[in-house]
């Protein structure tokens, strides 16, 4: 188990008392024995890609105990609070596309070229179809890295990796954390976590300056109108 990977446990059980929530009642959201999710916890096994899904239907912020990240309380955005994933990702991309825009046009403001970084995996989606529109095939073929050391990277055998690629089988919880920290994909993208995105469209508008997230946050709420009349 890599070491940083413990950051991410700590986070959970953090979340987890935080909430006042046992061992017991997560099992249950994540539909997984009390012992095995102790196991999990400490780390002598990992969560499985559904075990972490069920999570994410709880009240336990995925994105945070993933990636470290803490959204705002979103009270500008909390009329898109209840979009479901498609939606959410349409609105990311928006802001992605304009963040790439705004950074072209004024080269100083670096706020929506720490928004493009963080966005970046936008253009993998696809998340865990399959094939060529798996986002472990995706992310490997932006950034230009064979197989095998896409593989080492993730500490993983090539074998595990075609299977990945391929949709064949789905990442674990330290596998899900990997892609954040190597490349920064989101979990919420990857897990087509609901709550997750719009936490992370949260993050990405916390970035901006006040006047320029006011704007974002117009032409955001402005689409999520034209969508729904």
């Amino acid at each position: 188990m890599d070491s940083k990977y413990q950051s991410v446990l700590r986070r959970l059980r953090e979340e987890r008392e935080n909430l006042n929530l046992t061992q017991r009642l997560l099992c249950y959201r994540m539909k997984m024995l009390q012992s095995h999710y102790s196991r999990a916890e400490t780390g002598s096994k990992r969560f499985s890609y559904y075990e972490i899904k069920g999570l994410c239907t709880s009240d336990v912020d995925v994105l945070y105990v993933f990636t470290g990240k803490k959204a705002s309380d979103g009270e500008d955005l909390s009329g898109l609070q209840d979009c479901g994933t498609e939606e959410l990702m349409c609105y990311l991309k928006l802001l992605y596309v304009l963040a790439r825009t705004a950074k072209t046009m004024d080269k100083k403001k670096t706020a929506f070229e720490a928004i493009c970084e963080q966005l970046e995996y936008i253009q993998c989606e696809g998340g865990n179809s399959g094939a060529k529109s798996n986002v472990f095939y995706c992310v490997r073929i932006r950034k230009e890295l064979t197989q095998q050391r896409m593989a080492d990277l993730l500490g993983v055998d090539i074998k595990k990796l075609r299977e990945l690629e391929n949709g064949r089988i789905l990442p674990d919880s330290e596998m899900i954390w990997k892609m954040y920290d190597l490349f920064k994909v989101s979990p919420a993208f990857i897990l087509e976590d609901t709550k997750g995105l719009w936490r992370e469209l949260n993050c990405a508008l916390n970035l901006l300056e006040d006047d320029d997230r006011k704007t974002a946050v117009r032409i955001l709420t402005d689409m999520h109108m034209l969508l729904h009349r």
